[in-house]
């Protein structure tokens, strides 16, 4: 994902700088050359962004991740503690009385 990002913003700069090359009517040589410089900066700041993007995705993740796992466990809590409140529930109406 992250060199996917960076390869698409890098061939856009690079892109957008021919074009404005174009429109300003300098040398093939400039534009390329500029065009060029371009599309490693703007690839250097897609890797930037995706590495930001994905770091931040990651971190909600295991952040909701932990939250479910929290659920999981105290549903599995609550169960176990109403199948042992069940289990003494019989016991205790069969035993015989004292009186």
């Amino acid at each position: 994902m992250t060199q996917a990002l960076s390869a698409q913003i890098g061939l856009f700069g690079f892109a957008v700088a021919i074009l404005v090359g174009l429109q300003a009517q300098n040398s093939p040589v400039t534009i390329l050359s500029r065009a060029l410089v371009v599309m490693f900066v703007a690839a250097l700041i897609g890797q930037l962004v995706a590495w930001a993007g994905r770091a931040a995705l990651r971190e909600r993740l295991q952040a909701r991740k932990l939250q479910l796992d929290q659920e999981h466990l105290k549903a599995i809590r609550e169960m176990e503690s109403q199948a042992v409140a069940a289990d003494a529930a019989p016991a205790a109406s069969s035993a015989p009385s004292t009186r």
